[in-house]
């Protein structure tokens, strides 16, 4: 309540008293006769309304169950993920140790092999003098002990040491305030013709740098390193279920393993009429989806296991209009981002739409750019998203539901973007790659 010097009566009907007090929740004027009365009501009003936001959030208290249930999906994922490290460890040292076997053995049996063929010429020749007697007994005795040393091989192996800080428990805003960035942590300077796209196991991420394909970590620095002689690249991705990357040419489909250590062709001939000019592409858990470049653009389907294999085409208008193209398409919990370019006004717009049906959820235009200047979406947590449109040298960050959360510049102009693992941003840009944590 605020003290009254207004000349007015007091509020309540039929009263004639001058007010001396204002009330605070709602203005009214009041004498002191009628102020307990009033101020009582008001106290019963805001504590009744506070009971009803009590009851509405215990309602929400007792329906929330989402967080168990992630936790625990991230928490089966990391097992699996695990044991699959685990087993290609296994796998790999086994097959160390049967090489090591193998050529020791070959090499003891190439010894004694050329010991028998040097005995036989001393025998056959008659001119083995003592000093040569006394190397031949000497040689037989390390021969001897090689073979004696050969069943206790050993293999020492340390005990596998878990982190117990790998796995933190923690609150999460339901949205991230990603935009502005801080600046990059680490940078790759690429200002060569290399290929744009780049794509990431989480692990490692995957970019072309003319005339090879690098495998970098979360530092930027190389792993590993490939020649790349089959031809434009139109699109890379990583596929969990092959635990392989994709890298898709105009007319092929190449897998790499991991550690760029093998690279093996898929011819696309599932029928003649196969369109060869890609444009973007995506992996689901099961499936490779890769959309056409031309107006009206087609969406293609293939199943990944147990080989590549053409399933299905969608076709305009499902995908977009015959005056539309498809720029950038990306696959995440069952649902595709698509960001399509209307030709008659340039403008580009994102749609969410379902990975079995292409039925739209929703949709947001996010503005003009000069034609088939490259567009880019990217999956940030909690289902929101990230769009680069190198020609404004901007970022756009949409929420999960389809709304602009907030823009910002970027330069130098970028190309596209990924989630590098669970906290690193990473930016292809004109200049290079830039790594931002979030």
């Amino acid at each position: 309540m605020r003290s009254s010097i207004s000349p007015r009566s007091c509020s309540n009907p039929g009263c004639r008293n001058s007010s001396q007090v204002i009330c605070d929740c709602c203005n009214k004027y009041l004498c002191m006769e009628h102020l307990k009365d009033h101020a009582g009501r008001q106290s019963d009003s805001q504590l009744n309304s506070l009971i009803s936001e009590i009851n509405v959030l215990s309602d929400r208290f007792h329906h929330v169950s989402v967080v168990e249930p992630y936790f625990f999906k991230s928490l089966d994922k990391w097992r699996v993920d695990a044991y699959h490290t685990i087993d290609q460890f296994y796998e790999t040292q086994r097959r160390n140790f049967e090489q090591f076997i193998r050529e020791t053995e070959d090499k003891q049996r190439k010894e004694i092999d050329h010991f028998r063929l040097k005995i036989n010429d001393f025998i056959r020749e008659q001119n083995a003098k003592q000093d040569d007697l006394y190397l031949l007994k000497d040689t037989i005795k390390l021969i001897e002990k090689n073979l004696n040393d050969l069943p206790y091989i050993q293999c020492d192996i340390r005990p596998l040491v878990i982190d117990e800080n790998l796995a933190t428990i923690k609150f999460k805003k339901i949205s991230q305030d990603v935009l502005p960035l801080s600046r990059p942590y680490q940078t790759m300077n690429i200002i060569d013709d290399s290929y744009c796209w780049m794509t990431t196991n989480d692990k490692y991420l995957l970019v072309h740098h003319k005339p090879d394909l690098y495998l970098l970590d979360q530092q930027l620095a190389i792993i590993e390193k490939t020649p790349w002689t089959h031809g434009r690249i139109y699109v890379m991705c990583w596929s969990s279920t092959l635990n392989r990357f994709i890298v898709i040419t105009n007319d092929t489909i190449f897998t790499i393993d991991e550690n760029l250590m093998a690279i093996e062709r898929c011819d696309l001939n599932h029928h003649a009429n196969i369109y060869h000019n890609w444009r973007s592409g995506t992996c689901s858990n099961t499936n490779l989806f890769l959309s056409t470049s031309e107006l009206g653009s087609s969406l293609y389907e293939f199943s990944l296991l147990p080989s590549v294999q053409f399933i299905k085409e969608w076709t305009s208008p499902t995908t977009c209009r015959k005056d539309e193209c498809i720029d950038d398409l990306c696959y995440k919990n069952g649902k595709f981002a698509i960001i399509i370019f209307h030709q008659p006004t340039n403008e580009i717009r994102l749609d969410l739409r379902s990975s079995t049906t292409l039925d739209p959820i929703w949709s947001i235009e996010i503005g003009r750019i000069v034609p088939r200047r490259t567009t880019g979406c990217c999956w940030l947590n909690n289902d929101e998203w990230l769009i680069t449109d190198e020609y404004h040298f901007r970022l756009f960050h949409i929420s999960t539901n389809g709304h602009l959360v907030k823009s910002d510049k970027y330069d130098p102009a970028p190309y596209n973007a990924l989630l590098f693992g669970k906290d690193i941003l990473a930016i292809r840009t004109v200049t290079g790659v830039n790594l931002h944590r979030l």
